[in-house]
């Protein structure tokens, strides 16, 4: 591991040096790019003084061209007031849009082009306004802005009055008077604000210039501090490289996951401490070798054979595989493959690999999974796990022209017991007659809990229903039995009931739901009995006490 690192110190004492060069290139053309961003704000700035230029005019040109229009009803001068009009609307459509927070550009854009901007200065212009619209002297500027815009449409609604006026044919020289000296009284309020958008503008321009200048000048100079500090600061870095590189050693020789470095051949060049506890390989016996399995063990799972191609083409691979420590036991764990390019060719140079060992998480695992689908008291699988055994005994039973049955089982006398005598003897109760239904029934069935003193049990790839009377006699035989607990003997009894599968239902729930229901017959009946949803032909619809039977004495 120490040689290893003392040739990447050497290359890197080399690189280290660039970034004091590069820093001293990088103040440059930030510096450049300062420049060039101010150049453009400013540019931008006249183009928002240009564009007050066009909006005047065409304010006038409106007036004028709706003064004629009042004077001689010609229709062109009406067209041509609509023309010079638009243009303060687009721009103020523009700067609508503009002052959304999500604003779009495309409509600002043109917006600001129907304005009859350049449009070599509408995105500069969109960013300006965008960036200082809410500052000083810019902020006055809008303000001002906004305040036209009435003026503005009073105008568009006297051009609508006087347009109104002349189409009706009364022409009426008092009507059209009266509007016209309100078009004169607009001209008129307008006037001061031009002049006070223009004054305000040109402040706002000069306040820009000045604070870019500050702003270039500040940012240059905290650059070239900033370059200095930071290039002391590498030369110190160099320093202290080599204690660096120790600490480094020192990490990879003492971190609890096994680390190993390959060459590009897969070829072990060094392994850490943990490599050694966890395969049982020291150092000395796995250099020079190939990371690779034993040919004579079977692993199950993937193998570490299935991951290289991915670590070829892809450059990384990361999951989970089996292996086997020097004493011959197999092992899951967790290995990080992954592939250090040369930095001149692009080749692969060497491999990385990092692994834990996952044993006890796979353990755990397991039993999170068996919590998940079993109760923890009786160790029986639980409603979920039972609808699953149930759900594929029926495809089963689809598929080979087999039956099966679905009992529902409520003890009867259960919360006397546990209400006298407490949880504790409640549970030993329930351990107990778990552990009887389970032998009462075949490796293949399912016995599950699915509520407190609720069970179920499944009887599949049945032949007929005979066998589904025959266990739930029998189950209802045992349970009727006194239970054994510390605090002496219990008579508890059950009520079951049944259905059946395809006479009853097609899917898990309905078939529980109907054996539920049938079980509740048995609970109106008195209890300690059982009672099938639909009887079979043949058999007693329902059975409310214990019956002696030869049968009953062995598994169906």
């Amino acid at each position: 591991m120490q040689d290893v690192l003392n040739i990447s110190g050497r290359a890197s004492f080399v690189r280290r040096f660039v970034p004091v060069f590069s820093l001293s290139l990088g103040i440059i053309i930030i510096s450049l790019l300062l420049a060039l961003g101010a150049m453009e704000v400013l540019s931008a700035a006249r183009a928002y003084v240009a564009g007050e230029g066009l909006w005047s005019k065409a304010q006038r040109d409106a007036v004028y061209s709706l003064t004629l229009y009042a004077q001689t009803r010609d229709p062109r001068h009406h067209e041509r007031y609509l023309q010079a009009l638009a243009i303060p609307l687009s721009d103020q459509r523009a700067r609508l849009e503009m002052d959304k927070p999500d604003f779009d550009y495309t409509k600002a854009y043109s917006g600001l082009l129907g304005g009859d901007n350049h449009p070599d200065d509408i995105p500069g212009m969109i960013r300006l306004y965008r960036c200082c619209a809410e500052y000083s002297w810019f902020r006055r500027a809008v303000s001002i802005w906004e305040e036209g815009d009435s003026y503005i449409a009073q105008l568009q609604h006297l051009g609508r009055d006087l347009r109104a006026e002349v189409l009706s044919g009364r022409n009426s020289p008092k009507r059209i008077g009266a509007i016209f000296d309100q078009v004169r009284a607009v001209d008129a309020g307008v006037k001061p604000l031009e002049d006070a958008f223009t004054t305000t503008l040109g402040e706002a321009v000069r306040w820009l210039k000045s604070t870019l200048a500050w702003t270039v000048s500040a940012t240059i100079s905290l650059l070239i501090v900033l370059g200095v500090y930071l290039s002391s600061r590498l030369l110190a870095q160099a320093r202290r490289t080599e204690d660096n590189y120790r600490l480094l050693a020192d990490a990879f020789a003492h971190t609890a996951d096994g680390i190993m470095i390959l060459d590009n051949k897969r070829r072990i060049v060094t392994v850490n401490h943990a490599f050694a506890a966890i395969t049982g390989y020291e150092a000395g016996e796995v250099v020079g070798r190939l990371f690779a399995r034993p040919q004579s063990v079977k692993i199950p799972g993937p193998t570490i054979y299935a991951v290289w191609e991915d670590v070829r083409s892809a450059g990384r691979w990361e999951g989970e595989v089996w292996n086997v420590r020097k004493n011959g036991e197999v092992y899951p764990m967790r290995l990080s493959l992954s592939a250090v390019y040369d930095q001149r060719g692009g080749e692969i140079d060497h491999y990385v690999g990092v692994f834990n060992d996952i044993s006890t998480h796979k353990e755990n695992e397991e039993r999170l999974k068996f919590l998940a689908t079993h109760d923890p008291l009786t160790g029986l699988p639980n409603r979920t796990e039972f609808e699953r055994s149930c759900h594929d005994a029926i495809a089963r039973a689809r598929r080979r022209g087999l039956r099966l049955a679905v009992l529902y089982i409520d003890l009867d006398n259960f919360k006397p017991v546990n209400d006298t005598y407490g949880h504790a003897i409640g549970d030993e109760l329930l351990k107990t007659i778990a552990a009887r239904m389970k032998q009462a029934v075949r490796e293949t069935d399912t016995v599950a809990r699915i509520g407190g003193d609720e069970f179920s049990v499944l009887l599949a790839d049945l032949d007929g229903l005979e066998t589904g009377h025959i266990v739930a006699r029998k189950l209802l035989h045992l349970l009727s039995q006194p239970v054994m607990t510390r605090r002496g003997a219990h008579h508890v009894g059950a009520s079951i009931g049944v259905s059946t599968y395809p006479d009853d239902g097609h899917d898990p729930r309905a078939l529980l739901r109907l054996a539920d229901a049938a079980m509740y017959r048995v609970k109106q009946g008195g209890r300690n009995g059982v009672s099938f949803y639909s009887t079979p032909a043949g058999l007693p619809e329902t059975v409310t006490s214990p019956v002696t039977d030869p049968r009953l004495a062995s598994k169906h």
